[in-house]
C-alpha cells in the first residue's frame, strides 16, 4: 500500500495490510467528521494526515460517502462492544443492571456519538447512499439488541415490559432524538449542561420503566 513519506510528501511502500489501512484512514477520517462534518471534510486532507496516499484512500473507499458509514459502523460496532462487556462482566445482577443503565445514560451526552449521529441523520435525508447505511443500521441494531436484550433480561432475572424488539426500538429511537437536540444545542449554550443532564435521565428513566422495573 503507498504511504506518504511526510519529510517530502512523496510515496513509498510500506507493508501495511488492508485491514490496518482502512482502521487507520478510518481513526483519522473520524476526527476530521467529528470537527467538520460530511459536507466540510476533505478526503484527501484525511489521506495525508492518516500518512496514505489518495489512491491508498480510494482503492479502501470508493468516496467519502463509503468512509463516513464506515466511521458510523465502527461507532455502532464499538457500543455493541461496550454493552456485550457488561452483559458478560463478573459482576453481580445489581452491578450490571446499573451498569446497563448508565451506559444507556452516557449515550446521549457522549458528544462525539451525538455529533456523527445528527450528522448521519442529517445526510440520509438527502444522499440515497448514506439513507441505506442508516436504514441498515436501525435494522442491525433491532436485530442485535434484541438478541443481547433477550440473553440480558435471562441473566438478570427480569420480566420485560414489551418484546425486546419493542423495547430496543423505544430506547433506540428516544436516545437518537435527545442526542440529536444535544447536538443542536451545543457545547457551548448556557443550558447545554442542564440539558445533558435532563436527557441522561429521561434515558436512565426510560430503561428503568422497560427493563429494569421488571424484577422477578
Amino acid at each position: 500500500m503507498d504511504v506518504l513519506d511526510l519529510a517530502n510528501g512523496r510515496p513509498h511502500k510500506r507493508k501495511d495490510s488492508q485491514a490496518e489501512t482502512r482502521a487507520r484512514l478510518i481513526a483519522v477520517a473520524r476526527e476530521h467528521f467529528l470537527r467538520d462534518g460530511l459536507g466540510g471534510a476533505v478526503a484527501e486532507r484525511i489521506a495525508t494526515e492518516a500518512g496514505y496516499t489518495r489512491g491508498a484512500l480510494y482503492a479502501n473507499f470508493s468516496n467519502k460517502e463509503e468512509l463516513f458509514i464506515a466511521v458510523l459502523a465502527a461507532s455502532a460496532e464499538s457500543r455493541k462492544l461496550e454493552f456485550r462487556a457488561i452483559l458478560d462482566g463478573t459482576g453481580g445482577v445489581e452491578d450490571r443492571l446499573s451498569a446497563m443503565r448508565e451506559a444507556i445514560g452516557n449515550l446521549v451526552t457522549n458528544p462525539d456519538w451525538m455529533r456523527l449521529q445528527a450528522e448521519f441523520q442529517a445526510h440520509a435525508l438527502r444522499i440515497p447512499a448514506i439513507r441505506a447505511a442508516y436504514l441498515e443500521q436501525q435494522a442491525r441494531r433491532r436485530v442485535d439488541g434484541a438478541e443481547l436484550l433477550r440473553e440480558f433480561a435471562g441473566q438478570m432475572g427480569l420480566e420485560l415490559s414489551g418484546t425486546p424488539e419493542e423495547i430496543v426500538e423505544v430506547i433506540g429511537s428516544l436516545t437518537e432524538g435527545l442526542a440529536a437536540r444535544q447536538a443542536v444545542l451545543g457545547r457551548d449554550d448556557p443550558e447545554a449542561a442542564a440539558h445533558a443532564e435532563r436527557s441522561k435521565q429521561v434515558a436512565m428513566l426510560c430503561f428503568d420503566r422497560l427493563v429494569g422495573a421488571g424484577r422477578r
